[in-house]
């Protein structure tokens, strides 16, 4: 014993009942058991019984002729007892012939004794039936502790022996299949808890792994049939069970109910299929959106510089300025066409580059060139650093055109009036760098890593300030990888942002 431990701890006595009428021998029984008993007494067969479901005695030492009811039919009545099975009874008797032999064996008596008793014998044997109730009290109570751990587990736990019966089910497999556990176990599995259209097919694999002749899968989908008819598909894990020979006796089962997450995946399929038809339909629609405003776009255009250039007749300074804008604006509008057919054609996979060599100097300060109207009239400053004779490097002229051309856009819309932009195009021995900065309003440092996202804007509100699309730098940098290069950002509120670019020679 440890120390501090209890020294003062009462051990429960055992509880005896003795139905014994003759005063005599009750007493003589008594003296013969150690004192460490707790002894009930009872002088007849309707006592015995009723002090028995009062009083709860661990054994009973039962005369075969009591007075009322003699000590077989007390037996009997007792074992009878869903509760007392366990229950150990010793009759007694005066004769020991076939007869009364084979009345204790038809009323379950555990033992007989006949008189004059044995001392020994009777201590051994009371002794023995009181450690076998103990031991068959203790293995109940260690069943009924493993049920209840297997009842609160969140599976389904099912054990099937050979004869297809169900021979243990936890409280989550009584609760999905609507049924208590009495009326489960006992069932042949496959006939009362599975659909008809699968029954014979799965009931033969399981056949087939009983006998030793298939391995069962590991994990696997099969239905189940509720109390109500309903089909719930179960996702099983499988064991076989096998004895202390190795011989197969049964299988033990896991699952969880994966009906709703199946009816969930399946609308979601479909709703995937729904959306890849709009998908197309949405890419045509665009394919097509850009074939019918191209044409009249081309037609706006070449009209408009027609007029500018006064082939059509002379205009005035007015004139000019609102056919400047109409040109602009045209132009704006083929960009934003392109960028969003740019924009579906990723989705599809359907982009082309044509990659020739170029020369980045000579496009660049035409981009420049091309846009200083507008720096000029926003009052703006632009700075250049462009290194003479860049080196070649391998790109689709068109699409790096528009790369630079919607940064340097971009460095104008959100530099106010006064600002600055600064544009450099350097090179190293592997690459050019091209670096594009302005004193602009910035853009908060939680912001950067989304900028490049397809449809995201800093500003998403109905009220931005400034327009867009918001995909303008999401295609600038599928170009710029598309040409094998890369694109960093650096930015401060109010401060302004530098954007540079990296491509390979």
């Amino acid at each position: 014993m440890k120390i501090g431990e209890n020294n003062n701890r009462i051990e429960k006595k055992p509880k005896i009942l003795i139905a014994e009428a003759d005063e005599r021998e009750a007493e003589a029984l008594i003296s013969h058991l150690p004192p460490n008993y707790d002894i009930i007494r009872a002088v007849n067969g309707s006592e015995a019984v009723m002090i028995t479901k009062e009083q709860l005695p661990d054994l009973v030492l039962l005369n075969s002729n009591l007075p009322e009811m003699d000590g077989h039919e007390v037996c009997r009545i007792l074992k009878g007892e869903e509760s007392n099975n366990i229950l150990p009874v010793i009759m007694i008797t005066s004769i020991m012939d076939d007869e009364e032999k084979t009345k204790a064996i038809e009323s379950k008596a555990d033992d007989l004794l006949v008189r004059p008793l044995d001392i020994l014998e009777l201590t051994t044997r009371v002794r023995s039936l009181l450690r076998m109730k103990g031991l068959h009290g203790q293995l109940i109570k260690e069943r009924d502790q493993a049920q209840k751990y297997v009842d609160v587990a969140g599976s389904i736990i099912g054990v099937i022996g050979k004869d297809l019966k169900v021979r243990l089910v936890n409280q989550k497999a009584c609760d999905v299949l609507g049924y208590d556990k009495d009326e489960i176990v006992g069932k042949n599995w496959f006939d009362a808890f599975l659909p008809a259209y699968i029954r014979e097919r799965v009931k033969e694999g399981y056949m087939g792994v009983i006998e030793g002749e298939l391995v069962p899968p590991e994990y696997s989908e099969k239905p189940i049939l509720t109390k109500t008819n309903e089909e719930r598909l179960i996702f099983w894990h499988d064991v076989v069970l096998r004895d202390e020979d190795n011989n197969i006796v049964g299988t033990i089962s896991s699952g969880d109910d994966i009906t709703e997450r199946k009816i969930a995946e399946k609308a979601m399929e479909e709703a995937n299929r729904e959306l890849e038809l709009l998908d197309t339909i949405k890419d045509q629609f665009l394919t097509n959106l850009n074939h019918e405003l191209r044409t009249p776009l081309i037609s706006i255009k070449g009209f408009t510089e027609l007029m500018l250039k006064e082939d059509m007749g002379p205009i005035n300074d007015a004139q000019k300025n609102a056919i400047d804008t109409v040109l602009r604006n045209s132009d704006r509008l083929r960009n934003l066409v392109e960028s969003l057919l740019y924009v579906s054609g990723e989705h599809t996979k359907n982009i082309r580059y044509n990659m020739v060599p170029l020369c980045p100097t000579v496009i660049i300060e035409e981009i420049i060139k091309d846009l200083s109207v507008v720096i000029k009239n926003k009052g703006l400053t632009i700075e250049t650093n462009i290194q003479n004779n860049l080196p070649i490097i391998k790109g689709d002229i068109d699409r790096f055109k528009r790369m630079i051309n919607h940064i340097l856009d971009n460095a104008i819309k959100f530099t106010p009036e006064g600002g600055k932009i600064t544009v450099s195009a350097l090179s190293n021995s592997e690459s050019i760098i091209v670096t594009i900065e302005d004193t602009g309003i910035g853009i908060p440092k939680e912001l950067l890593s989304n900028i490049f996202s397809r449809f995201y804007q800093v500003d998403g509100s109905t009220r931005r300030k400034y327009g867009g699309t918001g995909v303008g730098l999401h295609i600038c940098k599928k170009i710029i990888e598309a040409h094998n290069g890369s694109i960093s950002v650096s930015s401060k509120i109010e401060e302004g942002t530098i954007l540079r670019v990296k491509l390979p020679i």
